[in-house]
């Protein structure tokens, strides 16, 4: 298996997630849609990415990101148009007539395709165009599924842009298309991203709105799973981590997502080529200490600078701080959180932004006090954010 750190794993990558996998389709086969609810780094878009490569038949996944999009025709317009150029979409147009004379006939209502300018005229409502063109799929030619990545991002970017009132017709818009007659029973959606989708909902409005959509977990690999993909991915390197070793490591990482464990296999070669010949638990020792060098920032940085997108003003500086103070103590409990709040005058947003922080991966609730789910991620809070 290859290390594809920092990138979507594909092929042979890929390490197959063979749980999740099975819920996404249980819940697809009951034509229902999907939040694919999961922090950062987890490993949600290589899932998506393989469920697009090497779907089960008469399945079609078409994968969407909308990460900087903020304007909810412009949303409808990247699914459109996404749709128009997937292997999907050609190649049940090879063998449907009724699709593909429906493509070309609402294709002579677009202004552009792909940046490609056809004609000069008013921009279409991509919602309807949209419609239209799922009025053309049938049936019989399979389930379609949009895989849209960074949906919650789309939601805060609208919410930004033009205000609470546009997120949440934006929010309510997309409820409406699950329900449309021409989408049930023939198109499902998967929702996912790095943010938390509920938390941002309810900034919004209730979460009556997304009631209708069916949560898949992905969750850390158990510890079974991550000696077999440390295992995996040692196969092809000089060094040999014996079974004790590769516990040590799993003790070392403790949060057990695939992102991490690529991070630790990386500097635990890194530390063996530089001349330490000796595999043990010193040479682990070290590799995890490096994982928080300075050239890992591109790693890292993303954690910490997507905040400023999420938090604004006072609630920005209230969640550094309660950062920076669990990276210099073990936990934080609620009283000192509820006085940090009091100070930078949270009121009552307090709960929307640790079910936030909690959610995306960044902090857990142990009893009544708040913990770094991630060793890692404290370290490199400890020594890049505290300074």
């Amino acid at each position: 298996m290859k290390n594809s750190l920092g990138n979507p794993a594909r092929g042979e990558a890929f390490f197959d997630r063979t749980s999740e996998i099975k819920k996404i389709y249980r819940v697809l086969d009951a034509d229902t849609s999907i939040y694919l609810a999961a922090p950062r780094r987890v490993g949600k878009t290589s899932i998506l990415k393989h469920l697009e490569e090497f779907p089960e038949k008469n399945y079609y996944f078409i994968y969407v990101i909308t990460e900087s999009i903020d304007d909810s025709n412009n949303f409808f317009k990247e699914i459109f148009e996404q749709l128009i150029k997937s292997n999907a979409i050609k190649s049940i147009a090879k063998t449907s007539n009724i699709l593909r004379k429906g493509i070309e006939s609402i294709l002579g209502k677009v202004n552009s395709i792909q940046g490609v300018e056809l004609r000069e005229a008013k921009e279409p409502d991509y919602y309807e165009l949209l419609i239209e063109l799922f009025s053309n799929v049938l049936p019989e030619h399979g389930r379609v599924v949009i895989m849209i990545d960074e949906f919650p991002q789309t939601i805060q970017n609208i919410l930004d842009k033009s205000g609470k009132e546009s997120a949440q017709s934006f929010i309510l818009k997309n409820r409406a298309l699950r329900h449309n007659e021409n989408v049930i029973k023939k198109i499902s959606f998967i929702y996912t991203g790095s943010v938390s989708l509920f938390p941002m909902v309810e900034k919004v409005t209730s979460l009556t709105s997304i009631n209708d959509i069916r949560t898949v977990e992905v969750n850390p690999l158990d510890p079974k799973e991550a000696k077999i993909f440390i295992s995996r991915l040692m196969e092809d390197e000089e060094a040999i981590l014996e079974e004790t070793l590769i516990e040590y490591v799993i003790y070392k990482i403790e949060w057990l997502i695939p992102f991490h464990i690529q991070l630790m296999q990386q500097e635990i070669i890194d530390v063996y080529e530089s001349g330490e010949q000796k595999l043990n638990e010193k040479l682990i020792d070290k590799a995890f200490d490096q994982i928080v060098h300075s050239r890992n920032k591109p790693q890292f940085e993303p954690y910490f600078a997507r905040l400023t997108k999420l938090f604004k003003n006072n609630e920005y500086e209230f969640v550094m701080d309660v950062l920076r103070f669990l990276a210099e103590n073990n936990e934080i409990d609620k009283d000192v959180l509820y006085d940090k709040g009091v100070q930078y005058d949270v009121g009552s947003n307090l709960k929307n932004v640790m079910d936030i922080l909690e959610s995306d991966g960044y902090l857990f609730l142990n009893d009544k006090h708040y913990r770094y789910t991630s060793p890692i991620l404290k370290l490199w809070c400890k020594k890049h954010i505290c300074k």
